[in-house]
């Protein structure tokens, strides 16, 4: 199968490439700045070599946008729509045009915005958590999907969503604990792409994907009031671990990312998880 991966000098695209790759798909990756992993320079913005380039491929991944970060850089709401939007469209009417059967689009799980807020307890959040955009970069994501909704219901084009956790650069403590309820790592990310590839979707679905999380719905209450207390039931070793780094626990903990349905309907398994993490911590204090 022949992919074009777009983002891919970007953290979750460039990972995507190389892991499509070592499974014997044949990878493009394009993006607006040259990398060892982009092939083709060109901007989603650009609507007639978006159609042009399109015409050579099996499927498109779609993971290039303007993320929140862009907006601490004060980009425009006008250039968040330009990129994010515009650009999606042209993307799924350049599949449309020349016949490509499946495009998968990466969102985020920050369109669920103020749901995410709850001063009782932590949140559930699984793709039935209602969305509730705070910021323009949600609202773009959010029309994003609706996009694809659309496509996949009158096209007939085979899109899926799928709503990413965090994974930007973080000093270990503060990764450790964003793994242990709504981090994600660039190479499970990737693994899902790869599973949704593989799949042949009868219905447009939205997909949940982090590295999954010990806590049960049990937990939710004291999370939001004594999360360490909850993590030292599930991981008694992480007590010891975080005193030799002179690391912190999170006092309290507002989410719960569940990726249940990636891993019914995909087997979607997370390798890079907290667990993880702290057994590779572990072994290196040893």
């Amino acid at each position: 199968m022949r992919v074009l991966v777009t983002g891919s000098s970007g953290k979750l695209g460039s990972v995507t490439v190389k892991h499509l790759a070592d499974f014997g798909y044949m990878v493009t990756g394009l993006d607006i700045s040259g990398s060892s992993t982009t092939n083709l320079i060109a901007d989603v913005k650009d609507k007639g070599k978006i159609l042009e380039i399109i015409q050579n491929f099996d499927a498109v991944i779609h993971t290039a946008a303007l993320h929140g970060r862009h907006m601490d850089l004060n980009y425009s709401r006008e250039e968040f729509v330009d990129t994010n939007i515009k650009g999606t469209l042209n993307l799924l009417n350049a599949c449309v045009a020349n016949g490509i059967g499946k495009f998968l689009f990466t969102s985020t799980t920050s369109i669920y915005g103020k749901s995410l807020v709850d001063d009782n307890e932590a949140v559930w959040v699984n793709e039935e958590l209602p969305i509730q955009p705070r910021d323009i970069y949600d609202i773009t994501k959010q029309s994003c999907e609706e996009l694809c909704r659309e496509f996949f219901e009158k096209e007939k084009l085979d899109v899926t969503v799928f709503r990413v956790g965090r994974f930007l650069p973080e000093p270990d403590n503060l990764k450790l604990n964003h793994r242990l309820y709504r981090g994600l790592d660039e190479q499970d990310g990737a693994d899902a792409l790869r599973l949704a590839l593989e799949h042949n979707f009868e219905q447009f679905e939205i997909f949940n994907i982090s590295s999954g999380s010990p806590f049960q719905k049990e937990d939710l209450i004291e999370l939001k009031h004594d999360a360490a207390c909850v993590i030292a039931k599930y991981y008694p070793e992480v007590i010891e671990l975080y005193e030799r780094n002179h690391w912190t626990l999170p006092e309290s903990i507002d989410r719960v990312y569940r990726s249940d349905k990636a891993m019914q309907m995909l087997s979607y398994q997370p390798k890079f998880t907290f667990e993880y993490l702290l057994k590779e911590q572990i072994k290196a204090l040893s």
